[in-house]
């Protein structure tokens, strides 16, 4: 082994439990990436299995003893020194490092060099990447059916002597069987408490332990098999998102209902405990709803009751994503804005008709039926679920920055240097429209430069890198086409990448044109030397500005010039293709982004002052709008939202009451359905008011359930920043 001292020899490896660092020196001799999948096969075959008393979804982590939310805070599913994240694949974790040295003090020096020669190898270019592994042949086929493609592939490639491929499939060879072992692991300890649990804790074990033992090897022949098989890859893919949770398991559990043998009680308890485990290990996505691949909509009685759990568990995750179809039943829509009413902040709603034919006529190589597959995974990053790798946010593209360039000759007077190309002083510019090819050049200046450089690392996970073995193998198409997961296998590719400051670049330029080059009640110079300020000593300007025409209120002098500055900065995006295949797809999914997003910028012409917080994703300037929803919802559709299929985030907050009468909830629906039949593609909806929010700021230890939708998922109020907590404050809170 490379890293000397005592770890030269492998005992010491197995001596601290530290099985997947075995199973990677191990395959140090080997082609890339056999050792992956030796770290991944020894990881499994040795992995512990818990089952405490009051949970029946085992496994309940990824890792024996991980760390979750509860536990430690954010980041979850930390169990070894080299374990694995779903994003990040195989990793080392020096916080481990000194658990284990307290508990191995006589390998302290050995745990010292060994994450010294880890952390250097599983390091990971490029941007973020979500997923959802394929549920649907899981459950409708089963793990062994897989395996026996995989036996069948591997064959071929031997006898075409494709020693890349071969060496792939190998290591998804050594993956599987790992998988296969810990199945087998949970099922053997699922009987041993069954046998020892008493009372009704033994009538409930029993079932999940003979469930289990058939479930995700063979097709599901039980809902609760199907959900077990479910969770067991859930837990395998580190947590990340599901898919269309929905869809793969109504027609087992309508069955189930529909014969009686379904406890519907005990049911509604596993998704609750699922919708624990979401919050718990800090997962993300699963979708509901929806068109189904023949066209017809989806809403099913599934459907209903994952609805219904999101009323019944007010906590942060999953983020249950709603497609909603022109058939959706109103029964549904007026269910998911009660438990919206509740205060969970989900479910989230989509315009699913929008979708489809946006993803269809986009040149992704989408076919009919795939394209009304969409997943989300993450905060709501647009993929079609089990069959795409998309990389969910590659990365981040601010707006408000090119606006700022543009006025500074591409000098940023943040860092000081020259970002962007020259494209004059802004006090020689003769006329608007001069400013506004300056603002365009810079828009198409950053977009180029950060797609070169995303190209570059995300080649670099063709052939070296961990290849997610797990997504590989659990994404549809990666093992027929011999290619990983990261190297393009997926029978979809694209990447979505998200805008900042969309609505301070639109109020900054029409408060530019109308007080500078149509009033002239400020000069250019005079404008530049308030920015350069930060307004101080310049208040009457910045009332001026502020004065100005805001986006969001269905003013055409607004919102007609702000959508084609918006249009060019998408479609150039979209010109752009990945080193994976397909499209990069703009989105805007802000979730605490915008605050840091805004410490990069200063002040702005909109009135905005320094380093202060950007807009919140795709919606107007907190509090700019003053016309009421319906004008806001004019100005957002004037947007080219269809281009920005990654997913244009919209946050409205209510008031509560008009959430808990008939009448206020079907107005709601109606201005939702008149959203989406004019062009809305997605909105998530809060229910707190303002009051709520001071008095948390005032005395956070009485809301610490307090939530809030921040750019895609929820979040609690009271552990955001405060300048964050501020934003949502000035958010508009609207009745209808």
């Amino acid at each position: 082994m490379a890293c000397g001292g005592q770890m030269d020899n492998l005992e010491t490896l197995r001596a601290i439990d530290e099985w997947g660092a075995l199973g990677w020196y191990e395959g140090q001799g080997l082609p890339w990436p056999r050792a992956y999948g030796l770290a991944y096969r020894r990881l499994y075959e040795h992995m512990p299995v818990d089952i405490p008393e009051d949970r029946y979804l085992i496994p309940h982590e990824p890792f024996y003893h991980a760390r979750t939310r509860a536990s430690h805070g954010y980041w979850s599913a930390v169990g070894y020194i080299c374990d694995f994240h779903h994003h990040f694949g195989l990793r080392a974790t020096p916080e481990i490092a000194e658990e284990k040295k307290a508990r191995f003090p006589q390998y302290a020096d050995a745990i010292d060099a060994l994450v010294n020669d880890l952390l250097p190898r599983f390091e990971q270019p490029g941007g973020y990447t979500h997923s959802n592994p394929d549920i649907r042949r899981v459950v409708h086929d089963g793990f062994l059916a897989m395996v026996v493609e995989l036996d069948a592939e591997l064959e071929a490639a031997q006898r075409a002597h494709d020693d890349a491929a071969v060496n792939l499939l190998l290591a998804l060879k050594d993956y599987t069987n790992g998988v296969h072992a810990y199945h087998a692991h949970v099922s053997e300890a699922l009987r041993l408490a069954a046998t020892s649990a008493v009372g009704e804790r033994k009538e409930q074990l029993t079932l999940i332990a003979d469930s289990f033992t058939h479930s995700f090897l063979y097709p599901a022949r039980t809902f609760l098999e199907g959900l077990l098989a479910v969770n067991f890859t859930w837990m395998l893919d580190g947590c990340d998102s599901i898919g269309r949770f929905d869809q793969a398991l109504n027609p087992l559990f309508a069955q189930d209902l529909a014969n009686g043998t379904l406890d519907l009680e005990f049911a509604r308890a596993l998704l609750d405990e699922l919708w624990n485990n979401f919050d718990r290990l800090n997962a993300w996505n699963l979708q509901i709803g929806g068109y189904t691949p023949d066209g017809r909509d989806g809403t099913n009685t599934l459907t209903l009751e994952c609805i219904a759990a999101c009323a019944r568990n007010k906590c942060l995750r999953p983020n249950v994503a709603f497609r909603i179809t022109s058939h959706t039943p109103d029964e549904a829509l007026i269910a998911a804005l009660k438990a919206l009413g509740e205060g969970s902040g989900r479910p989230p709603l989509y315009n699913d008709e929008l979708y489809v034919q946006t993803l269809s006529a986009m040149d992704l190589g989408l076919t009919t039926e795939d394209a009304r597959e969409i997943g989300f995974g993450g905060c709501t990053e647009t993929m079609i679920a089990g069959m795409s790798n998309v990389g969910s946010l590659e990365g981040f593209l601010n707006l408000a920055k090119a606006l700022e360039l543009a006025l500074n000759d591409g000098f940023d007077p943040v860092k000081g240097v020259q970002e962007g190309p020259h494209t004059g002083c802004f006090t020689d510019f003769p006329d608007f429209a001069s400013f506004q090819q300056a603002v365009q050049r810079q828009i198409t200046y950053m977009t180029d430069a950060f797609v070169a450089e995303n190209r570059s690392a995300l080649r670099q996970r063709f052939t070296s890198g961990d290849p997610k073995l797990y997504r590989t193998f659990f994404t549809r198409d990666c093992v027929k086409n011999h290619k990983s997961f990261e190297a393009g296998g997926a029978r979809y590719n694209w990447a979505v990448v998200s805008y900042q400051g969309i609505a301070n670049l639109i109020d900054g330029l029409a408060a530019i044109r109308q007080c500078v080059f149509e009033s002239g009640e400020v000069s250019p110079a005079l404008l530049m030397a308030a920015l350069a300020a930060d307004y101080s000593g310049f208040e009457d300007v910045r009332q001026r500005l502020l004065a100005a025409p805001k986006f969001g209120n269905d003013d055409p002098t607004v919102d007609d010039p702000g959508s084609e500055i918006i249009r060019f900065a998408w479609e150039c995006l979209y010109a752009h293709e990945t080193p994976r295949g397909g499209r990069y797809l703009p989105s805007c999914i802000l979730f605490e982004t915008y605050l840091s997003a805004g410490k990069d910028v200063g002040a702005t012409p909109d009135g905005r002052k320094a380093f202060t917080v950007l807009t919140d994703s795709v919606g107007p300037a907190q509090g700019r709008d003053t016309h009421g929803p319906t004008a806001l919802l004019n100005s957002l559709v004037k947007l080219p939202l269809s281009l920005a299929a990654g997913t244009p985030v919209l946050n409205l907050r209510f008031q509560k009451k008009i959430m808990h009468s008939a009448t206020g909830l079907r107005a709601i629906a109606d201005l939702v359905r008149a959203f989406f039949a004019s062009g809305g593609m997605q909105v998530q909806i809060s229910v707190i008011s303002k009051e709520e929010m001071l008095d948390a700021q005032q005395h956070p230890e009485d809301h610490r359930d307090l939530i809030v939708r921040i750019g895609g998922y929820s979040a609690y109020f009271t552990a955001l920043d405060h300048a964050l907590q501020d934003s949502i404050i000035m958010r508009t809170e609207y009745t209808v």
